[in-house]
Parts: structure tokens; C-alpha cells; sequence
């Protein structure tokens, strides 16, 4: 499937989604229906690799689709971002345990890159795996789950690389075999489910484990970018899909709202005009930047050519920006609407705490533009989460 193709499929489940948010932010969870309509929307497969069906994508259309359906609820873009992302990694795997775990393009999967888990390795490179993780998205429907976790010996102690760093493994097990623990009660992003997920003394076969040396097997140049972006330029997009509904929010409540003793229109008060104005130059510059940012990795790749540090940085940059703009733009739409906003039934309450909830994601959240102001400066990257 195409993204030509996928468009369509995208766009009526957003249409079908929009007028249900309320209803799915209650459930805490995406329902049956709508994740059997994202897998047949095509979103699972956007960054899968050519050769397991998937379509290998254009960031633009990454961005937008996931963008689209964050638009029309926050928590069913995430849980797409989610799934996007971490089918990436597929293209990481050991070849034969891709195509085991990615058997159809509409698998969904989650996971976590913390390495909260601990495995022992037999002979064959079975891990004997344990762990709990936090911040599972998507684990109340996902196939598949994984989870990063260093290798240990039988007496528990740290298996060191010659470098004389832990050696660290991410496993891929199916969502069946984990125990979810009722955690993820929070004030926004509510129905992504993101709760901690357990497994004690799991079997993970070799080819369902990688090193995150993030070898791709898969022939497409996509998968000669660095991969860092492919993981988490899906989740910059929810903030930017959501700083796109508050606008469109703001102006469809100001055509009709006259404000408590005003005898305009908000639409016609100047206050509110200069607020919409910020907010879409906001949404769209962090849609641009981002846009612009991936597609000059993909022509690198496709080129062969290296990708500095300073280049990976400016990707994590437009990915921070992003979450930082979309906040900024939702912030200013809150503001505007007045006490409308406040009422629970209104979607702009909604996406201001949709919005902060992503704000505070390790990977978009303020602090990782200090990874990028260093090398900016010409120090040494201090994450290598780039």
C-alpha cells in the first residue's frame, strides 16, 4: 500500500474518530473498532521495510498522516506515532525474526528503549528475559511489545563489552505474554493506555532480540539514515497534529462566540486575532522545520553520504521544536477561547492537556535542547539519543 493509497483510509478515520475523543479519553483506551481501523488504514506500515509490505514513506507523509489523526484526538495519534516508530526498528532485527514479529504490514507494536529489564543469554542466544516497564503506549492492543534490557550473568552481575560498557539487548515478545499493571492515570493522553508492562523469566528467541548497533538488513536507503529520527519524528507529529485541531478549534468558537460584555465577536477582537496568527506561524514553521529536516537525512541516505553529529542534532532540534511549538500554539488557542475552554466537553480542554502530557516525554520534552545547544557549541553530545 502506497501512501497515495493510504491517504483516504486515513482521513475517514480521523472524520470517524473526531466526534468520539470524548468518549475514548473515558474508555482510557483506543476501542476494538478504531484499532482494527488503524491497521487497515495503512498507518502501522508507513516505515516498515519494502520488503515486509510496507511503504517506506516520505516524511511529509508521515508527518501529515500521523498529524491528521492527532488532530482529531490526541491519544489515537500517539498510539499510531507509537506503532509507526516502533516498526522501524524491524528494519534493525535479524532478518528472519523481522519477518516472525512484522508477518503482516498491519501488526501493531509498542515498546520501551529504557533498559529496565535484565536477560541472561543460553547457548543459543536465547535471552532468559525479566523486567517491568513503564510508559507502555499501546499496550492494551499491541501484537507485539518490546523492551530493552542489559544481559547479566547467572549471578546476576553485568555482562561488560570490551569498551567496558553493559551489554544491552532489545527484545521483541508478543503483548500476549505480558502481565499490564494499571498505572497510567494521568491528566492527558489518557486512552493510549500507557502502562507499566511486566514479563519474569520469559524466553525471547535470538532472532526476536538486536543490539542497538542498528544494522538494518532491509536494502532501502531510508534505512541508512540515522535512526533516532525514525523513532521519534512519529511523536513530534501528534504535537504538531494537535496544535493544528486548537487552531481550527479557536476559529470555528470565534465565529460564533461574543464574549462576556464585549459587543464583538471574538473573531473581530484584535487580542484574539494576533493570538490565532502566532499559533498557526507556530504549528506551521514546527510542521516546516520538521519536514525539511527528515527529508534532508532521506537525501543523505539515498546520496550515501555521512550524517554529522551537528546534522543529527539540528533532527532532535526540529523534534523538541515541534512538541515546544505545538505547546506554545495550543497554549495561546486556551488562552483565547476564554473560559469556554475550561469545560471538559469543549476539545480545546482536552488537547491543552493532550499537549502538556507530550511536553514531558523524555524525548520532547525542554532539557533535550541542552543535547543540542552542545553540540552546537562544539562539545561532545552527553545522550546517544541522537
Amino acid at each position: 500500500m502506497t501512501a497515495m493509497t493510504q491517504w483516504p483510509a486515513v482521513r475517514l478515520l480521523a472524520e470517524a474518530v473526531a466526534p468520539r475523543s470524548g468518549a475514548i479519553e473515558a474508555a482510557g483506551r483506543l476501542p476494538a473498532d478504531v484499532v482494527a481501523d488503524l491497521r487497515a488504514s495503512g498507518i502501522p506500515a508507513l516505515w516498515l521495510p519494502a520488503e515486509l509490505g510496507g511503504a517506506e514513506a516520505a516524511a511529509v507523509d508521515v508527518v501529515d498522516m500521523v498529524g491528521t489523526l492527532a488532530a482529531a484526538d490526541g491519544s489515537a495519534g500517539w498510539c499510531a506515532a507509537v506503532a509507526v516508530g516502533t516498526n522501524a526498528v524491524a528494519a534493525y532485527l535479524p532478518a528472519g525474526g523481522a519477518r516472525e514479529i512484522f508477518a503482516s504490514p498491519a501488526v501493531l507494536s509498542g515498546g520501551s528503549f529504557n533498559p529496565a529489564g535484565r536477560a541472561t543469554v543460553d547457548g543459543d542466544g536465547t535471552l532468559r528475559l525479566r523486567g517491568r516497564w513503564g510508559f507502555g503506549s499501546g499496550v492494551s492492543h499491541s501484537d507485539w511489545m518490546a523492551g530493552a534490557c542489559l544481559l547479566v550473568d547467572a549471578d546476576g552481575e553485568l555482562l561488560l563489552s570490551p569498551e567496558g560498557r553493559p551489554e544491552a539487548r532489545l527484545a521483541f515478545f508478543p503483548a500476549a505474554d505480558v502481565t499490564v499493571h494499571d498505572t497510567w492515570h494521568t491528566s492527558g493522553l489518557r486512552a493510549t493506555a500507557s502502562h507499566d508492562y511486566e514479563v519474569v523469566d520469559l524466553e525471547v528467541p535470538a532472532p526476536h532480540t538486536m543490539t542497538f548497533a542498528f544494522s538494518p538488513w532491509a536494502a532501502g536507503a531510508m534505512w541508512r539514515m540515522p535512526p533516532m529520527p525514525l523513532f521519534f519524528a512519529p511523536l513530534a507529529a501528534v504535537a504538531i497534529g494537535i496544535a493544528r485541531g486548537a487552531v481550527d478549534d479557536l476559529i470555528a468558537l470565534a465565529r460564533t462566540k461574543t464574549p462576556y460584555r464585549s459587543a464583538r465577536r471574538l473573531a473581530e477582537r484584535d487580542v484574539a486575532q494576533a493570538m490565532v496568527a502566532q499559533a498557526d506561524a507556530a504549528t506551521r514553521s514546527a510542521r516546516a522545520f520538521l519536514v525539511e529536516t527528515l527529508d534532508g537525512l532521506a537525501a543523505a541516505a539515498a546520496a550515501g553520504k555521512e550524517v554529522s553529529v551537528q546534522e543529527r542534532a539540528v533532527a532532535r532540534l526540529a523534534v523538541v521544536n515541534a512538541a515546544q511549538a505545538g505547546r506554545t500554539a495550543v497554549d495561546l488557542c486556551f488562552e483565547a477561547a476564554g473560559t469556554t475552554a475550561l469545560f471538559e466537553d469543549h476539545p480545546l480542554q482536552r488537547r491543552h492537556r493532550d499537549i502538556h502530557a507530550i511536553g514531558q516525554h523524555v524525548v520532547l520534552a525542554f532539557p533535550g535542547l541542552e543535547t543540542v545547544g552542545r553540540v552546537l557549541f562544539g562539545l561532545e553530545p552527553d545522550t546517544p539519543l541522537l
